[in-house]
């Protein structure tokens, strides 16, 4: 069956939040007007095959998600969706500064669709996938996120993946603008790529000043594990299947270090 774009993201909001399948995800959400918040809370709640949550806990409280939201929410704000405002203030009451990664990894536990913005929806529902239902409770968790980010790679990655689509400014944007790139690599890959970090940064102002597409920014991800065990980058092939700014960088690298630039 086809869906629309607002329905396909509705549906992969759903699974994310709550691990069902594909099917339970459709189902609950026709059931519920395609609503995320409300089929997530039905699910949470045994409505949708699962048993009152995981080991039949409390399901989180969905009216107390939605007072929080509301609480947030400006006077000039839309009524679903929390502005710059209301997220720096909701930012600071959960003691997450806007200069460290943490920013990121909320944002994609909520499917913030973009900087300075939660969505309704996607909020009440991700804070019910965590469990979690009020504010005292989530501050709570905050330590959690960030050890889970620097400790857990699948969940550095799945952060570092979603943060290309969050930082665009529109969905209609191709591809990012470079000094928006090199600002959030400068915070996703601090502590794990410093030896090439500053390298990278500025070859990428001072060689390529270019934007930077999506397939560089995923490939990025594998570069960044193949320097953590080759730091010099002697490994590194420039006749593989990388993409050519990486191949760039590579001669760049090895010339700026007195390497042989011919492998």
């Amino acid at each position: 069956m086809n869906y629309t774009s607002t329905q396909q993201s509705a549906i992969q909001q759903l699974i994310a939040f709550t691990s069902c399948s594909e099917r339970q995800a459709v189902k609950s959400l026709k059931k519920c007007s395609w609503d995320v918040a409300v089929a997530a809370d039905s699910y949470f709640n045994g409505g949708s095959g699962s048993s009152s949550g995981a080991g039949g806990a409390k399901a989180p409280d969905a009216a107390a998600l939605h007072k929080i939201f509301d609480d947030f929410r400006g006077p000039a704000d839309p009524a679903d969706t929390i502005g710059i405002n209301g997220t720096m203030a909701y930012l600071e009451a959960l003691g997450v500064g806007l200069e460290e990664p943490t920013v990121l990894v909320l944002a994609e536990a909520l499917r913030a669709p973009t900087m300075g913005e939660f969505e309704r929806g996607a909020f009440v529902a991700g804070w019910q996938a965590l469990r979690i239902d009020s504010l005292e409770r989530m501050r709570s968790h905050i330590p959690v996120l960030r050890t889970e980010y620097a400790a857990d790679e699948a969940q550095f990655k799945k952060v570092y993946m979603f943060a290309y689509g969050f930082a665009l400014s529109s969905p209609a944007q191709k591809s990012l603008p470079l000094d928006v790139a090199v600002e959030y690599w400068r915070l996703l890959l601090r502590g794990r790529f410093d030896d090439h970090l500053d390298a990278w940064i500025t070859f990428l102002e001072t060689r390529y000043r270019k934007s930077i597409a999506r397939d560089t920014w995923r490939c990025m991800y594998e570069f960044v594990l193949l320097a953590k065990k080759d730091g010099t980058l002697g490994g590194y092939d420039v006749n593989g299947a990388w993409p050519s700014i990486l191949d760039d960088f590579v001669n760049y690298y090895r010339s700026e270090n007195g390497m042989d630039t011919t492998g």
